[in-house]
């Protein structure tokens, strides 16, 4: 059996809004849709990211189990607890599953799910999330068996957080981005500085580097026409040029969200423009 893969999606999320003038101005507050990827074959699986709500981690692990399958690892793309809060339920879905990620993006996913972080985050989805957080071990070397494959983690550092990576699959010309390359979904980049989006460029070039034919992003439009690798990697360089430009010329949030958005319309999760807006240029 060759390998194959498959996506698990999960539409955007309502969360309190922390912004001034957003729900009046767009409406509910929302986190973005996000993804969830399987590669299978040969006998093997690897799940990638693992979403955030308990409810989430259980849907997803029945999804897996409806695909015939038995993880044998977990690969955790980088240090965001709404990609790997979902963890305990496919654990104990799949106890035999090793959930591992980059050595040194480990003391921060472990930061994410402190009693301190975790309050924050239970602020967002209150009573929806997992009251025994795991954080996956360190990955011995840059490989991971997928059956009688191998998919390849590559580290491209700071992209919208630090430690970030990508998962290379090269029978299947795929690349699993995790938050790497988003697919017609607002970047993060709330906090972001002009050196980290000027690495996240250059992570933009390592996967484009690799001439996979499909792109699976972590943040993930509903509606996009496709997980095109090229046009994905164009779309962010080109978001991450025009905020650079609408900051430089923009005074107000205001003015930054109106340059982004008519730059870059219909693009899911508005919200998360909203965010790194006021955080650039909030008073």
């Amino acid at each position: 059996m060759s390998l194959e893969f498959d996506v698990f999606a999960v539409d955007p999320k309502p969360i309190p809004s922390a912004v001034p003038g957003f729900e009046q101005a767009v409406g509910q507050a929302t986190w973005p849709p996000s993804t969830s990827t399987l590669v299978s074959g040969d006998g093997g699986a690897l799940l990638i990211d693992c979403l955030i709500t308990e409810r989430e981690g259980r849907e997803l692990a029945a999804w897996v189990k409806s695909h015939d399958v038995a993880p044998e690892y977990v690969y955790i793309t980088h240090p965001h607890a709404d990609h790997f809060l979902g963890l305990p339920e496919i654990l104990a879905a799949f106890p035999r599953a090793r959930p591992v990620a980059l050595a040194e993006s480990i003391p921060a996913m472990e930061e994410q799910i402190s009693p301190g972080y975790m309050q924050v985050w239970g602020g967002f989805f209150p009573g929806q999330l997992t009251g025994r957080p795991v954080a996956p071990a360190s990955l011995a070397g840059t490989t991971l068996p997928v059956g009688g494959s191998t998919a390849t983690v590559i580290p491209v550092g700071a992209t919208d957080t630090g430690h970030s990576s990508v998962v290379h699959v090269p029978a299947l010309s795929l690349v699993v981005s995790g938050d790497v390359v988003y697919n017609q979904t607002h970047l993060w980049l709330s906090g972001s500085t002009p050196d980290s989006r000027a690495n996240w460029l250059k992570a933009l070039d390592v996967v484009a580097a690799l001439e996979a034919e499909t792109v699976v992003a972590g943040h993930r439009n509903p509606d996009a026409p496709d997980d095109d690798a090229r046009r994905q990697v164009a779309e962010c360089r080109r978001y991450i040029a025009d905020f650079e430009e609408a900051l430089s010329v923009s005074s107000t949030p205001g003015e930054l969200i109106d340059r982004m958005t008519q730059a870059h319309p219909g693009l899911a999760n508005p919200y998360t423009l909203w965010v790194a807006a006021y955080d650039q240029l909030g008073t």
